[in-house]
């Protein structure tokens, strides 16, 4: 069953359903969407690509439909899309709804717990590589975010994205079915789960998620 492609496309059926919403119009802003998840997808995906052909990470052939691009899986490249398409909607709905919010309690607290997990997982898995690069990256995404710290709901976005990240991130890595649709090397992570999501992962959403948003606002500035 490719149930890796069902999950991607559940995660965008509420965002393009409800982009009609007449208060916050998310339709008219795809094309930023597209725009900033392209830019972002690019050095994700050449991660993606080095990880694969080394064996740190790897796909689960029983959950995909068999086509492949830069030999991985056509449900991953999608994913790059897919999931900040969904965490860009819900930041424009969190923009408008919760804009009386006085949000900047939400970025220190993100800010402050991402920055000592990656500095923590640099001291403790310098070793290895998933630990290793995902703690650079994300250390990298909080500069970009400190260079455009005046966006706002950026910290509070990432909290509420985290409702879907543990239901789609663990029935990826393993939750409520027989095997993992992504597995990882626990050679070159931590080997500590959240359920069964490696803890490094909440990193990684983080800097493609804050990435895209920062890019995704950077064009309506313009």
């Amino acid at each position: 069953m490719p149930l890796y492609i069902y999950l991607e496309i559940a995660t965008l059926f509420f965002p393009i359903a409800l982009s009609f919403d007449r208060k916050i119009f998310f339709f008219k802003e795809w094309g930023k969407t597209i725009i900033a998840s392209t830019i972002v997808a690019i050095p994700f995906i050449i991660w993606d690509v080095f990880f694969t052909q080394n064996s740190i990470w790897g796909f689960n052939e029983d959950y995909l439909i068999g086509l492949k691009l830069f030999n991985l899986p056509i449900e991953e490249i999608l994913f790059f899309w897919t999931v900040p398409f969904a965490c860009t909607f819900i930041y424009s709905c969190v923009s408008f709804y919760l804009r009386e919010i006085k949000e900047n309690f939400f970025n220190q607290i993100v800010f402050s717990a991402i920055l000592f997990a990656c500095i923590t997982f640099i001291i403790i898995g310098t070793s290895k590589s998933y630990t290793l690069s995902v703690s650079i990256s994300g250390l990298i995404s909080l500069l970009f975010w400190k260079l455009n710290f005046k966006q706002k709901f950026i910290g509070l976005t990432y909290l509420i994205s985290l409702i879907p990240f543990l239901i789609v991130n663990g029935i990826l890595t393993g939750s409520l079915i027989d095997s993992p649709i992504v597995w990882y090397n626990n050679e070159e992570n931590l080997a500590v789960r959240f359920f069964t999501i490696p803890i490094e992962d909440f990193i990684y959403s983080f800097s493609m998620i804050s990435s895209v948003i920062i890019i995704f606002n950077l064009q309506k500035t313009k």
